[in-house]
């Protein structure tokens, strides 16, 4: 069932993927170029004048609304759309979305090889920035994260957060797109619209690989016929890096 303008479902529908659009997608746009950096600054200064209690709080709060937020926006509002707009059962959204256990051990596979791939990229690309004289500081986020968050904390969101945003991008996104163009373009948009969603970061060197790291698991999706190859290869990325940069800390 495609969409129409009246009814009242499909309008309601329409306005839920138009606010995930806008949060997840638009707002960090405007973040970039708003002096997001600046902002940031006056936040960690106001937490660490806070008493540790209230750290915690603090920490507990941001964390939960960090994940439900993105479990609202990106699982949630897309899965409702495909009852209220596609009328489609449980089932039928799974198979949308490409979430089956049909050839599960090649999506494994594949989503090990993808990780060691874009971790492979992240290296690389990281090394000629360095190399170049750019800050270690502007190659990623986690020194910034690590002050509303604990280690335990990080460790739930780079775990929890790839799910999330797999089923956003590369299940109903990349769904969509496909449906009215190929795959080849769904892959480009799909890849630059998860680059801009992280311009939140207010720094443009991780935007870049993560616009290239978005091609890579789009093309594995469309690839595999499987959604769990890219959960996979994000969440093995996204918690070997968080790993390896707190040995690398714990050394340094």
């Amino acid at each position: 069932m495609d969409f129409n303008i009246k009814k009242p479902a499909h309008i309601l529908a329409f306005l839920m993927i138009l606010a995930s659009i806008v949060i997840i997608i638009i707002l960090p746009i405007f973040s970039f170029l708003g002096e997001y950096l600046s902002t940031e600054s006056s936040s960690i200064q106001t937490i660490e004048n806070l008493s540790s209690q209230a750290k915690v709080i603090i920490e507990i709060i941001l964390l939960i609304t960090q994940l439900a937020f993105v479990i609202v926006l990106m699982i949630i509002f897309p899965l409702l759309w495909y009852v209220l707009v596609n009328n489609c059962n449980l089932k039928e959204v799974f198979s949308r979305l490409k979430l089956h256990l049909k050839n599960i051990d090649l999506a494994i596979i594949w989503g090990i090889v993808a990780a060691i791939i874009m971790f492979g990229i992240n290296i690389i690309f990281n090394l000629i920035l360095l190399k170049l004289g750019v800050k270690s500081e502007e190659l990623g986020n986690v020194q910034d994260l690590e002050t509303f968050f604990s280690p335990i904390s990080l460790l739930i969101l780079v775990a929890a957060q790839p799910i999330c945003e797999e089923i956003f991008f590369r299940g109903f996104l990349l769904d969509k797109i496909s449906s009215f163009s190929d795959d080849y373009v769904a892959i480009v948009i799909t890849g630059l619209l998860f680059g801009i969603a992280h311009m939140s970061y207010g720094k443009i060197y991780p935007v870049i690989v993560i616009m290239v790291m978005g091609f890579v698991l789009a093309f594995l999706v469309v690839k595999t016929k499987n959604l769990y190859s890219a959960i996979i290869a994000h969440t093995s990325f996204n918690l070997t890096s968080f790993i390896l940069y707190f040995i690398a800390k714990s050394l340094i």
